[in-house]
């Protein structure tokens, strides 16, 4: 259809007058009618891009003709579009008849043919005239332009005096430029027009041709119009016309004008594309700035006009790259399940520099499995560019700066990896090392949103900086972030934790990348004393110092440690900071103990597993476990961490999913004892929590179910289950409790509020408090009952009674006991009702099998808070 709109022009000027003329651009997808083609039409198509291509699968010679009756040459044009995707050779090469007076173009004729490719490396396009069995050439184009694969557009022109001309358009279209001419008058009518391909089986179907006229010369009335401007120096301006130019017009320096006064000093025709003029310039552009040249009275070869013609471009001149002047800004590796954006991975870039033009050509953005290279592109100072992978870019049609690279769609991990963006001369210019933890969202971590960087004109890229986007759409590619805040960071860095490695290795963690440059000279002591041998960054963020020990530690020797001199990537100086830490020693069942467990949160809300460290020991949490139990089988082991996290005598450590989400619900948290991980599922209503070792041996193991908590809660969500004593057994349901409501329904990280050590048994049986007051406020919640025998065996029944000598509760019927123990009541009779205030007796029968009998006796009074 190309053609055929431009014939229409034609047509309309010529009138009456006009001869036939033949056209065909296979967009009717015949080749039996309008016009109609014969030959060897077995092993010819029309393909998906309605071009006619050769389709055979063997060697060979074919052809495909189409008459055109034309009773003279003079004053005709031809024109037709042909690519082959190989180099020709004397055995591969391709021929269009312009002229045929016979139907078959492999034997005699009389005609005119142009040949594309031949014997040797200087393969051109040449126009030939066949006598019988004779060719001669007219004129030859330029050397060597075809010896390779190519997609040419070609233009005959012939005049009255047998004088012929070549015109060619290197890029397949229409914008011919003159290549050679040459004079022949030997044929003058024609009946045929037509291709003829010789072949060997691999190029069998390579031959392509499309957008063939021939008749009368297209007369054209369009004057030329400036395609594009652009700066091929300070001082030089390229423009491009939609066609050849003529040269005295596109040479006449007051032909052109340039926005800002900036003067044209003269103005020079490409000698090969002549629809090129080249402009230079009295003074230099200025880098950065918008202009618009325009052309008057620069004429086309046939003589029409221009007017008025302009074009916008800007200069820019990039500048050496610094790190820090482009930034990982946006980062969407989780597209599925969609949101509003397309299902696609993609990567934003963002110009944090305020006067920086920087070439992106030849960067590289790397993962720690695959490379690509970027595109060609100049990002101006707060520009964005979107980079996704080739085979998406039709889905982002609609961004500005969208650019495809070879990244395949999968690369980015949804669980995180390392991202280096480099210049040339592997110079890194950013590098970020996310993970889908940064997200702090236990719903947008899941798929559909991007990362967003908070701050990008901070040198810090470590997950202080990251968080999930807050836009509607799952996130905002080529434009600000959702979560954009350029605050600058004036808070000094936080050492959170010291840890273990080895005998002499410390690693020393802190909660922002640090300035690296700094490490080196940090003021770090020991005491008591161990020397250090070296000091070092560590971490992919650096928010870590790796210290290297030339003395051992030695186990159960607590030491301290004080840091100073320390800065964080903003340069922000460290308060002196100190922490505890001790070779760790193996840990055995129920040194450490589940002592809080939140299974029922609110909403979408994070459950939790606090851990308690029980003995004497110091303690690693690296490699231990958190898992569950379904049909009594235990599973679903998932590590607490791989780091060797100490955990000190008496120290807690809670662990969720999304701990952002514990700290936002219970504000009361202490954050400082947090560590995020992939907890096991923990079903509302019931459930096992197993803590086990490396090796999947259990260290403590909690079930747990809604009757635990407290029966006149009226809901379970958002309240814990907290442990009374760590000292009494797991299995002990009394040694549970709903967590107080008046200090916010949960203790994360700090001791729990139901907290009750069993008072140490003075005689046979001991109570504490002597006064009570079951109202869940965290204060006295609970009565403690603890025995101790001189012997063990004993069997004993437990109860307590009103004043009446009612039986209220039997927390023991027939209990084989240890020789000491515990046991709690909550002020719930054996009916689920709340006791009244006021006393009870607690009465405790106990039987050896010597036939010994011990009975005790306690008071206790219950007490209600008085509203």
């Amino acid at each position: 259809m190309r053609l055929r709109y431009l014939l229409a022009a034609f047509i309309l000027c010529a009138g009456s007058t006009a001869q036939a003329q033949f056209v065909d651009d296979f967009s009717d997808g015949d080749l039996t009618a309008n016009p109609a083609w014969s030959g060897d039409d077995a092993v010819f198509i029309i393909n998906a891009a309605q071009q006619l291509q050769l389709n055979n699968t063997v060697a060979g010679t074919s052809q495909l003709r189409s008459a055109n009756a034309m009773g003279t040459l003079n004053d005709m044009e031809w024109r037709v579009r042909v690519k082959q995707t190989f180099s020709g050779s004397g055995s591969n090469f391709g021929r269009v008849y312009l002229v045929s007076d016979q139907a078959d173009l492999t034997g005699p004729l009389n005609g005119y043919y142009l040949q594309f490719g031949e014997a040797g490396s200087n393969d051109a396009i040449e126009l030939f005239a066949q006598t019988g069995s004779v060719s001669t050439s007219v004129c030859r184009g330029a050397e060597a332009q075809i010896a390779n694969s190519f997609d040419v557009g070609v233009q005959v022109k012939r005049d009255v005096a047998g004088s012929w001309q070549l015109f060619v358009d290197v890029t397949g279209g229409t914008n011919y430029a003159l290549q050679a001419s040459g004079t022949n008058a030997t044929h003058n009518t024609s009946a045929f027009i037509g291709v003829r391909c010789t072949y060997t089986a691999s190029n069998a179907n390579k031959f392509f041709y499309d957008d063939f006229y021939a008749g009368p010369v297209i007369v054209d009335n369009t004057p030329p119009t400036i395609l594009s401007a652009s700066a091929a120096g300070a001082a030089d301006v390229t423009v491009l016309f939609s066609e050849p130019v003529e040269e005295m017009s596109a040479e006449t320096v007051g032909n052109y004008g340039l926005s800002s006064g900036i003067a044209i000093s003269s103005a020079i025709r490409n000698g090969i594309d002549a629809s090129i003029v080249h402009l230079s310039l009295a003074l230099p552009l200025t880098n950065g700035t918008e202009y618009t040249v325009t052309a008057n009275g620069v004429e086309d070869l046939a003589g029409n006009a221009s007017s008025g013609t302009s074009a916008t471009f800007t200069y820019v001149v990039p500048e050496v790259p610094q790190p820090g002047d482009v930034v990982i800004n946006e980062i969407m590796a989780d597209p599925s399940p969609v949101v509003q954006l397309p299902e696609a991975e993609f990567l934003e870039l963002f110009n944090a520099t305020t006067d920086k033009f920087l070439d992106l050509a030849g960067w590289q953005l790397s993962t720690a499995s695959t490379q690509a290279t970027l595109p060609a592109v100049v990002l101006g100072p707060g520009e964005y560019v979107v980079l996704v992978n080739n085979g998406q870019l039709a889905n982002f049609a609609g961004l500005p700066n969208v650019m495809g690279w070879s990244l395949s769609n999968t690369a980015l991990l949804n669980g995180g990896t390392t991202l280096t963006l480099s210049a040339p001369g592997s110079v890194v210019i950013d590098q970020v090392t996310y993970s889908s933890t940064w997200y702090g969202d236990d719903v947008k971590d899941d798929g559909g949103w991007t990362l967003e960087r908070i701050n990008p004109f901070a040198p810090c890229s470590d997950a202080s900086n990251w968080t999930a986007s807050n836009d509607e759409r799952g996130g905002t590619p080529g434009a600000q972030n959702s979560v954009f805040d350029d605050t600058p960071d004036t808070d000094a860095p936080v050492m959170q934790a010291v840890q273990v490695v080895s005998a002499t290795e410390i690693v020393l963690v802190f909660n922002e990348g640090l300035d690296v440059a700094g490490v080196t000279s940090a003021e770090i002591t020991i005491a008591p004393v161990l020397d250090i041998a070296s000091i070092v960054p560590a971490g992919a963020a650096f928010d870590r110092i790796r210290l290297l020990l030339d003395t051992p530690m030695q186990e159960g020797v607590v030491h301290t440690i004080t840091v100073e001199g320390v800065a964080d990537c903003s340069g922000n100086l460290i308060e002196p900071s100190t922490g505890s830490f001790a070779l760790p020693e193996a840990i055995a069942p129920l040194d450490i103990v589940i002592n809080e467990v939140l299974y029922d949160p609110i909403g979408n809300g994070s459950d939790f597993v606090e851990l308690y460290n029980r003995s004497a020991k110091v303690l690693s949490l690296g490699g231990l476990q958190l898992a569950n139990e379904s049909n009594g089988v235990i599973g679903n082991f998932r590590v607490i961490t791989a780091d060797p996290v100490i955990l000190m005598p008496g120290a807690y450590i809670l662990l969720a999913t999304n701990t952002t989400d514990i700290a936002t619900r219970y504000p009361q948290s202490h954050t400082d004892r947090f560590l995020q991980m992939s907890l096991p599922g923990y079903n509302n209503g019931s459930g096992t929590v197993v803590l086990a070792d490396a090796a999947n041996n259990t260290l403590d193991l909690f079930r747990y179910n809604d009757d635990l908590h407290f029966t006149l809660l009226n809901k379970t969500e958002g309240t814990s289950l907290e442990r009374v004593d760590p000292d009494r057994p797991t299995d002990d349901n009394t040694n549970w409790h709903s967590a107080a409501q008046d200090i916010g329904k949960a203790t994360p990280g700090f001791q729990n509020s139901q907290y009750a050590p069993a008072p140490e048994a003075r005689g046979e049986m001991t109570i504490d408090p002597a006064i009570f007051s079951p109202d869940n406020d965290g204060h006295q919640d609970l009565l403690t009952i603890a025995y101790r025998f001189d012997q063990p065996g004993f069997v004993a029944t437990l109860k307590l009674y009103d004043v009446a000598g009612r039986e209220v509760r039997t927390l023991w019927n027939n209990e084989l006991l240890g020789t000491t123990g515990a046991v709690s009541w909550d002020g719930i009779m054996d009916s689920g009702s709340k006791a009244r205030m006021g006393p009870y007796i607690v009465l405790m029968e106990a039987y050896d099998l010597s036939g010994n009998v011990e009975k005790y006796r306690k008071t206790v009074t219950l007490a209600h808070r008085l509203d």
